[in-house]
Order: structure tokens, then sequence, then C-alpha cells
């Protein structure tokens, strides 16, 4: 059985950023390249996976994540009659570069009713939740966050990102009609608030929220869409 070349296809059916799809592409050109000869097969993917072995152990994961969403969506769309999927290499640690990635946290205490005397609070579960940081918030409109569909819609750059809501972070903020008035703050007022709520800064906040997409699962396509990251390079060192 031939590799079918649904790329674009695969592509169109995401709503991947211009930059992640682009990375999606050449990676998935990279495959389409190596199977032009090839059957697919268990053994050829072994053989695909072997020819990777001089990239970096980020890069062939990467490309391997690439590889198993774009069989997964062959097989749903049953352009193959069968499922294949490709083990991923294992993050081996380096001596000379030891990991310094923090680990993640317990917020639960972040997860009590919000008052509208503490807008730290609220700040402090919008970047934990969002990964959002001030000069983002500062562009929020309340009207952004669906609550019906459960989405927080966010544009950037010509880039718009649809993040989920989850149902816990819904029901905490309820009771909050409108934060129009604290998104239009300097960042200075963003920034004094949240230090009067925790000491734990936005960038830390937003480190567990990659952290937590990580080990949700998350690509580090999907990650960066999520974040409107222009390139992956900073996300590397968590998927080491």
């Amino acid at each position: 059985m031939k590799l079918p070349n649904e790329v674009q296809a695969f592509l169109e059916s995401k709503q991947f950023s211009k930059n992640t799809k682009a990375n999606y592409l050449y990676d998935l050109r990279h495959l389409m390249a190596f199977f032009e000869d090839q059957e697919l097969s268990d053994e050829s993917l072994k053989l695909y996976k072997k020819s990777l072995g001089e990239l970096s152990a980020t890069a062939q994961r990467r490309k391997i994540s690439s590889t198993n969403q774009y069989l997964s969506y062959l097989y749903q769309q049953k352009k193959i009659d069968s499922f294949f999927k490709m083990t991923q290499v294992a993050a081996a640690p380096s001596a000379s570069n030891p990991r310094t990635v923090a680990e993640i946290q317990d917020f639960s205490s972040f997860y009590k009713p919000l008052t509208v005397t503490s807008p730290g609070h609220f700040l402090a579960l919008v970047i934990l939740e969002f990964g959002l940081n001030f000069s983002e918030i500062q562009q929020l409109r309340w009207e952004d966050f669906n609550w019906n569909f459960k989405v927080l819609t966010i544009e950037k750059s010509g880039i718009k990102r649809v993040l989920p809501i989850d149902d816990r972070f819904a029901l905490m903020v309820k009771q909050i009609n409108n934060a129009d008035e604290l998104f239009t703050k300097s960042r200075q007022f963003l920034y004094l608030e949240l230090k009067k709520y925790t000491p734990i800064t936005a960038k830390a906040l937003r480190e567990q929220y990659i952290l937590r997409q990580v080990a949700e699962g998350k690509t580090i396509y999907e990650l960066a869409q999520n974040l409107g990251l222009l390139t992956i390079y900073t996300l590397e060192k968590y998927y080491r």
C-alpha cells in the first residue's frame, strides 16, 4: 500500500497558524519523499524512524508527531486500510545540557470564588488557564469570552487563536459581569495587582500553562499555535 498524498487536505482540516502550517508541511514533505519508493507498512515506518537518527531528539520527536497525526487523519478519512503509529523516541537526559525546566505545581488554592476586590486573582487564573502575557491581556475584551461555546478568541498580529475554556474556570468567573475596565489598565497596574495576590510571576504562571499543555499531550506545533508564537524554538526544551 502506497502512502497517499493528502497533505494539503490534512493541513486544511486543521486550524493551524500560517507558521505552524509551514512547519507541518516541511515535516510531511520529508515523509512523502521517503515513501516515494516505499510501501507503507510497520517495517517501512521503522526504516523511516531510523533515517531520522542523525537529527536531534527534539527534531525526531517533532517529525514523528507530525507523521502520527497525518497517519491518523488518513485512517479516519479511510484513505488507508490499517491504522499505523510510530513509537516516539525516548527523551534521553544529557549531562552537558541538564534539564532546567520547572515542574508542574499545584494551584488548587487558586480555584476558589473570585471577588471584584481581587483583580490579581482573576489575572492569575487567566495566565494559568490560557498562557497569556500582560500585553495580550490588555488586548482582550469581555466579549472575546464565549461562555455558551466555552471558547476564548484571541487575535494577535493577524493570527486568530481559539482556546477552550475549562469548566472549572467558567464556574469561577461566572459572577464577573465584565472585565473590560481591567483589560484597559496599564501593564504596571496589572503587574502590581498580580503581585498583591501571589508572589508567583506572570512568566512563571505562563510556564505552568506550558507544562500543563505538554503533560496533556499537546504537540509542540499545537502549543506554539495556542501561545501565538511564530516559531517553536523557545518550546523545544519542554519536549526533550
